[in-house]
């Protein structure tokens, strides 16, 4: 009897308390003028620059590389850095996508902001022996011409080609 007293005040605990999940971590402060943008797939361009054949042609390819590597890596564009600098948006970003392998944190995110003619990529920590700001710089430099040629899709092929080299794609 003593049990199922207690066993009601319980219950009504449980039921009007809820059982939460943890709550996601809160965002940096930086991320707060970032938009959200739902990811697209392995390419989001929201800056409306490729083709749809050329989004096909770029996804074909980001399938490719994570196939033969487990390693996922993004392309995302935007209309609009809204005034945040160009690393903390693609950080921001790449962490609101998860993109990468949850328990090696091993996501490569491409962003090109065409208007105001920047472009980042943002590594995940677990990449970032392996992809190194040295290397990821090399990687921009690599295609830089193509971008400011107008030439996107050719840029970011090129880009993605370099960095499977990078992070040890198979040939």
């Amino acid at each position: 009897m003593r049990l199922a007293a207690l066993a009601a005040p319980l219950a009504i605990l449980l039921i009007a308390g809820g059982c939460k999940a943890a709550a996601p971590p809160a965002e940096s402060f930086v991320c707060k003028d970032v938009p959200h943008m739902a990811m697209q797939g392995q390419v989001t361009d929201a800056a409306d620059i490729l083709s749809e054949a050329e989004e096909t042609r770029l996804s074909d390819r980001l399938a490719k590389y994570e196939q033969r590597t487990k390693h996922q890596m993004v392309v995302a564009t935007t209309t609009s850095l809204n005034g945040v600098r160009v690393d903390d948006f693609g950080t921001c970003l790449g962490n609101r996508w998860a993109v990468g392998r949850k328990d090696y944190d091993d996501g490569v995110l491409i962003l090109v902001a065409p208007k105001e003619q920047q472009m980042r990529i943002a590594t995940g920590t677990g990449m970032e022996k392996t992809l190194t700001d040295d290397n990821a710089l090399t990687v921009v430099r690599q295609m830089t011409p193509r971008l400011e040629q107008g030439d996107y899709a050719g840029g970011l092929m090129l880009g993605i080609d370099a960095i499977a080299a990078h992070t040890g794609e198979p040939q």
